[in-house]
């Protein structure tokens, strides 16, 4: 009773708090408020900002993080707009390389969906890459009517590289000892601390994987341009270009300022034009698909864990909690008016563990009839792909980062380091493979023995599910597994992606196994379904699970973060692997 009373009198607190800090908020809004909207509309985006997938939007996610951008809300900003007959084009600022491939091809789909209803889109950059790189910022440019550049910026077009680490001979002068091993010869984490440069697989990898994705680079950049793509790789391998260079080669329209074209934008609008932050303009005209058969969205963003979803103050990502997707599929499945699910996935893998708990929550939904679609964003890789392989129909970006078919465990010995600082440790053990985890003592043969049957084991599962839920032989699945990375383009080929596309070629998949005509109206409702804010603050009260996952998952996700430095400085443990981990790399 002396705790409910507690909890009870801390929410009160803490509601009151909130509404201090709410009011205070809205009177601010209010003072500072903008004009009302125009009656011609001209949005504008800031395409030099990080993206995010998806946060959840909880009280505490908005304390932390504020009102970031998701990639979501830009391409439903777009596609609600591209319906609006106030919105008469759109304005977009770029810069450096805030985001992947993949997610610049989910945008420009969009923007050139909005292009074809019959909208402008204009955008500007001060400089494309400032003594550093703008290969993805100018291929979504390029989908856009015009470009413009600031004087003496210049264009950083000049390909795409990819340069990878190896700690082996440092891991050897600090005399610690990397007992990894993996399934198969692509699955190159462990090369990263066992090698001192790239394998022959492993180079094969990278080079097929850079190649892939500058040929879709270059591919893009030609068509949005009109330019061929020799033209185009003959200016990469000049660049960076100078202003004045990008304007006669064809790749800037105009040299201008910031303010020139925001001029420029409002004179082709028309008269009474305004501009709305694309953010704003999707809080105030709402978001598309409200209304029709009921879709649910479940996103899985993130390292694959196999407690709940959580986001760490400390680093600002998000993590894929299984118990969490597996909640959330099983209210889609209990809910009577979801017809199917729509399951978005960004994750470069994690518990194999976790991710067999997802995988059965697809299968469980598909049992209960209700089709399941996956849409694959930046990567969707190892366990990322294992959670997407059981669904009826698998969609990726040409750019996406996915397969990684294959398994990886270990740790790092690290006995001699403490030897060498002087440090000695005994142990105290009762049974043969006690200490098999410890980071003092190298695997003994019978512990490899057992590792070697562990990774056997989930290799086998791993292909054998994919065989099954891809329908594919498993000799053919064995081929192209072996922990390799395909790009989205490459899996499509290979069988391990039905169809290539974002979260609206998705759903229009969805449609059509829910029997729907093309374009048919759907309702999309994101699962699981959230709280409202005095539901969580009567659960901190009462100590009800929607509390604790508001509050007590943050403490737990920054504590975790924590714990391996802490594990270092108390322990020696530098890394170990109790669970076998299954990831991109």
């Amino acid at each position: 009773m002396v705790r409910f009373l507690v909890r009870l009198f801390a929410a009160i607190g803490l509601l009151a708090l909130v509404l201090v800090v709410g009011g205070s908020i809205a009177a601010w809004r209010f003072m500072t408020a903008e004009e009302p909207t125009p009656e011609r509309i001209v949005i504008e985006f800031d395409f030099d900002r990080a993206l995010i997938e998806y946060v959840p939007r909880d009280p505490v996610a908005e304390l932390l993080f504020g009102r970031q951008p998701a990639l979501r809300d830009l391409v439903d900003a777009l596609d609600r707009a591209r319906m609006d007959p106030r919105v008469h084009g759109m304005v977009a600022r770029f810069g450096g390389d805030r985001f992947g491939l993949a997610e610049a091809q989910e945008l420009r789909a969009a923007v050139e969906r909005f292009r074809d209803s019959g909208r402008f889109a204009l955008a500007f950059a001060d400089s494309f890459g400032e003594f550093g790189p703008a290969n993805v910022a100018y291929y979504l440019a390029s989908g856009f009517d015009e470009i413009w550049m600031q004087p003496v910026g210049m264009l950083g077009l000049t390909g795409i590289s990819a340069e990878v680490p190896f700690a082996r001979e440092a891991l050897d002068k600090l005399e610690i000892d990397p007992e990894i091993a993996q399934r198969e010869e692509y699955k190159t984490f462990a090369n990263l601390f066992t090698e001192t440069g790239f394998t022959p697989a492993h180079r094969e990898m990278t080079e097929s994987l850079v190649n892939e994705l500058s040929d879709q680079l270059v591919g893009g950049v030609a068509r949005g341009r009109n330019l061929t793509p020799e033209a185009v790789t003959a200016a990469i391998d000049r660049a960076p270009l100078l202003d004045r260079e990008a304007v006669e080669a064809k790749f800037v329209d105009r040299l201008g300022y910031a303010d020139e074209i925001r001029e420029a934008a409002l004179a082709r609008a028309g008269a009474g034009a305004g501009y709305m932050d694309a953010l704003d303009y999707l809080d105030a005209a709402g978001r598309p698909n409200v209304d029709g058969p009921k879709v649910a969205l479940i996103f899985g963003v993130g390292g694959i864990e196999r407690g709940e979803s959580g986001v760490s103050p400390l680093l600002g990502q998000p993590s894929m909690g299984a118990q969490t997707i597996v909640h959330a599929f099983d209210e889609a499945i209990d809910d009577p008016a979801v017809r199917a699910i729509l399951f978005r996935i960004d994750s470069p893998g994690g518990s194999a563990v976790g991710s067999e708990s997802i995988r059965r929550a697809v299968h469980r939904a598909r049992l209960a009839g209700k089709p399941v679609v996956v849409s694959m964003g930046a990567s969707a890789a190892s366990g990322g792909y294992w959670i997407a392989m059981g669904a009826d129909r698998i969609l990726a970006q040409p750019g996406t980062l996915t397969g990684s078919i294959g398994v990886v465990a270990g740790k790092m010995v690290t006995d001699g380091l403490w030897q060498e600082l002087g440090i000695s440790w005994e142990s105290v053990a009762r049974g043969r493979h006690a200490t098999m985890w410890s980071a003092l003592t190298v695997f003994s043969e019978e512990e490899r023995e057992r590792l070697a049957a562990m990774l056997d084991d989930l290799y086998g599962a791993f292909t054998a599910r994919v065989a099954e839920g891809r329908d594919l032989p498993v000799p053919a699945v064995r081929d192209i597994a072996k922990g390799r990375v395909w790009t989205g383009s490459q899996a499509h080929a290979l069988g391990l992606v039905d169809e290539l596309g974002g979260l609206e070629e998705a759903l229009a998949s969805t449609r059509g196994l829910m029997g729907l005509e093309p374009g048919a109206p759907v309702r999309i409702d994101t699962y699981p379904r959230p709280a409202d804010r005095f539901e969580r603050l009567l659960a901190i009260a009462t100590g009800s699970r929607v509390g604790e996952t508001a509050l007590a998952t943050r403490l737990r996700s920054l504590t975790g973060h924590l714990e391996p430095m802490l594990r270092i400085m108390a322990a020696g443990h530098v890394l170990t692997a109790p669970d076998v981990r299954i990831g991109t790399r």
